[in-house]
């Protein structure tokens, strides 16, 4: 194998298309609907190439002349502060090569890297964890999937090689197929943080009832259910909803044990008041959790209550 750095030369566009569309057909494919990966397949064709390739530095790279992967950086929105990278792909038969490291490398020796105090990577969910080994880390409100279905993560090259902060935390989409499973994490995590309360208000835990409770409540919330990573460790689960009338619920925020106690579940809720803040915003908790304390100094007010939980609401912020 001989891999060779190079720029973007007139002719390279059709080889640029086989590979992404290789690279998504067999990696990207693993974490997105096949909807989105024919409409992916669709947009990156010769006209865009060619198009990007003239606002963008493009590099590829060859195995004795053949493209095998592509790597675009450009400026951020106009930016002359700013720089982000653009459609990185591999061509699968070559990944585990070193390949990504060698691309990475090649934008990162580009002027529009050298000259930026922070550069962007709007990444897949399939490519969050090659970007954290490059000390790329998640932007504020950028460690959950935007409505394109990608992570927007940053470093800043001119204050440090490694901007991954160890309490920045990734809410990676449940997802089970045949790549992942994560239901029974889920169940698990649920049962550690739950038992107690479980057992105070009905007695002791019926594993075999709260299996079937969880397949009902696993299947009702999975399209907005995540699970929080630490450092690419699974380390618990959140889910919430946009209700009927608008407002958005609070579900559960789930910290596993040996990751309780850090100030975790406290900031994914910041950051979840912080993406909902033009909603109304619905929480309820057990009455014998001292949470409630918690809920009052973040905005909360009492919304009522049943039997076991007290109901609280965080009213819209006013638009100025």
């Amino acid at each position: 194998m001989n891999i060779n750095v190079r720029r973007y030369q007139d002719g390279d566009a059709l080889a640029i298309c086989e590979v992404v569309k290789k690279d998504v057909l067999a990696e990207t494919i693993k974490d997105y609907p096949q909807k989105y990966i024919d409409g992916l397949v669709k947009n990156h064709n010769e006209e865009f190439i060619e198009r990007r390739a003239k606002t963008f530095h493009v590099y590829v790279l060859e195995d004795n002349k053949k493209i095998v992967g592509v790597g675009m950086i450009g400026p951020y929105w106009d930016s002359l502060t700013e720089s982000s990278f653009f459609t990185i792909f591999i061509d699968p038969e070559y990944i585990g090569k070193g390949l990504g490291r060698k691309i990475i490398e090649a934008l990162e020796n580009d002027e529009y890297y050298i000259r930026a105090n922070r550069v962007e990577i709007p990444a897949s969910i399939t490519a969050v964890e090659f970007y954290k080994h490059f000390g790329y880390g998640f932007k504020k409100l950028g460690n959950i999937v935007d409505n394109e279905g990608i992570y927007r993560m940053e470093k800043y090259p001119k204050i440090s090689n490694n901007n991954v902060d160890i309490n920045q935390y990734n809410m990676r989409p449940y997802i089970d197929n045949k790549y992942y499973d994560y239901k029974e994490f889920i169940y698990q995590t649920k049962k550690d943080a739950y038992l107690k309360y479980v057992e105070h208000y009905w007695g002791p835990w019926n594993e075999e009832a709260q299996r079937k409770f969880f397949e009902n409540f696993i299947n009702q919330v999975k399209d907005d259910a995540y699970i929080i990573q630490l450092n690419g460790k699974d380390i618990g689960f959140y889910n919430g909803l946009t209700l009927e009338d608008g407002a958005y619920e609070v579900g559960n925020i789930c910290i596993i044990p040996e990751y309780q106690g850090k100030g975790i579940g406290t900031k994914i809720l910041k950051d979840m008041l912080e993406l909902h803040k033009e909603q109304d915003i619905h929480i309820q908790y057990f009455k014998i959790n001292p949470v409630g304390k918690l809920y009052e100094r973040l905005g909360f007010i009492p919304n009522g209550e049943t039997d076991y939980h007290y109901q609280m609401i965080k009213p819209k912020e006013k638009v100025k």
